[in-house]
């Protein structure tokens, strides 16, 4: 039987979808793209924004298309089973919390049992097989969020916190490094939450030291923190080389007014502390955020305040987001909602910026060297595509390397087409 799957969204989709893929290849399944004449395709779909949803639907259509039998699943199928099981062609819809019975509803799905599920208890799918054709594996560590962002439904998608036990996290791992990941991705919904519901309670810290130290031949990344769960902790085992120098923190807005009204619990004081403290400690360090533009209320002080925050601290890349209506959220009923074109402008002023500081850093990488982990050969001969350690998508210069391979460089030059290492 001939599967493909289509991922939307976050990493810890990303990971959930490799767990799939690899239990469903145990069970003797052929996975082909979603082009090339699937008997099913599953859609592992995303609804952080509305745009997120309008693309879960899309592709849903394009799989239906195909012929094959469809099978949705993640956080837009969770929130809005009905509307797509009103798909003409959708075989099946699984929620969140019953992701880890893929393989068994897809068993049933030829035996002519069609279920559309959404109501057991959340699980913690961690799958006994990971399959990927990333050179880089995402371990999922926890699911679900305590946090009440008054703009956000992805705890209504995924449930109140739950972290993977030490054991399963350790297990998931030796199973990763045994296929030969050279770098592992914690990630999850909010792994800073993680080890709080555990007994013995644990940490975030606790379970990478336990990996760091296990693992001397992997590289470590974190996916994302928020501002308030970073601390000297994290930043000494980034100057130890410990985690991968890059760390990604959200900041959503730089207008304490705006992150009050969006239940963020941090100041713009707090957040701007904490990066100039990781950047004094770690200098080649790449800091990455997240930020709303046009949330209701956003004055054009507000963004200014934004912008100019942004244009000050050493963040090295940021990820853009205009403020999208979410159903049942607090941000919802507020007033004052911020017009499509205005939203638009703003939008664009801080890609620009984004543009700018991303290229500043990526030019003083120049004569640095990096650890690199290859992800895949370029079409231009003797180049291969690959991310260092510090984040930064690169090509490497050489005519023998092999997906997977993790090595160390030195930056050569800079093209329009991004940095050129060699190996050393």
């Amino acid at each position: 039987m001939r599967i493909a799957i289509a991922t939307l969204g976050c990493k810890v989709n990303q990971s959930e979808s490799a767990s799939i893929e690899g239990a469903l290849r145990t069970n003797g399944y052929q996975f082909v793209d979603i082009n090339d004449s699937p008997d099913i395709c599953i859609v592992n779909t995303c609804t952080v924004t509305s745009k997120s949803d309008y693309q879960s639907r899309q592709i849903i259509r394009r799989a239906v298309k195909s012929g094959a039998r469809v099978v949705a699943t993640g956080c837009y199928a969770e929130l809005k089973a009905k509307d797509i099981s009103n798909i003409e062609g959708v075989s099946l819809v699984v929620g969140n919390q019953q992701k880890e019975k893929l393989p068994e509803y897809i068993n049933r799905l030829f035996g002519d049992n069609n279920d559309s599920v959404t109501d057991e208890p959340a699980s913690q799918i961690i799958s006994d097989s990971y399959y990927s054709s990333r050179a880089r594996a995402f371990l999922k560590i926890q699911d679900g969020c305590n946090l009440s962002c008054s703009y956000c439904a992805i705890p209504k998608a995924r449930g109140r916190s739950r972290s993977i036990t030490t054991e399963k996290v350790l297990s998931a791992a030796d199973r990763i490094v045994n296929e030969g990941y050279k770098e592992i991705v914690l990630t999850g919904i909010h792994i800073g939450s993680y080890g709080i519901d555990l007994t013995p309670k644990s940490s975030l810290v606790d379970i990478v030291d336990k990996l760091v130290n296990k693992y001397d031949t992997v590289r470590f990344r974190l996916s994302s923190l928020e501002p308030q769960e970073v601390n000297a902790e994290f930043i000494s085992l980034i100057k130890e080389k410990k985690l991968c120098p890059h760390m990604h923190i959200p900041l959503q807005s730089g207008s304490d007014t705006i992150l009050k009204s969006m239940n963020r619990g941090y100041s713009v004081s707090m957040f701007k502390n904490i990066v100039n403290k990781m950047a004094e400690d770690c200098p080649d360090i790449s800091i990455g955020t997240d930020v709303i533009v046009g949330f209701p209320g956003e004055r054009e002080e507000d963004f200014k305040d934004t912008f100019n925050l942004l244009e000050e601290l050493p963040i090295s890349y940021f990820h853009v987001f205009p403020y999208s209506r979410r159903e049942n959220t607090a941000a919802e009923k507020m007033p004052d909602h911020i017009s499509a074109s205005l939203k638009k402008q703003r939008v664009k002023l801080l890609l620009d910026l984004s543009n700018e500081k991303k290229n500043l850093y990526i030019a003083g990488q120049l004569g640095k060297i990096l650890d690199v982990v290859i992800e895949n050969k370029a079409a231009t001969p003797n180049l291969y595509k690959g991310i260092s350690d510090n984040y930064i998508r690169l090509s490497i210069s050489s005519n023998c390397l092999s997906p997977g391979q993790r090595l160390r460089v030195r930056a050569i030059s800079l093209t329009p087409e991004g940095l050129i290492v060699t190996p050393l």
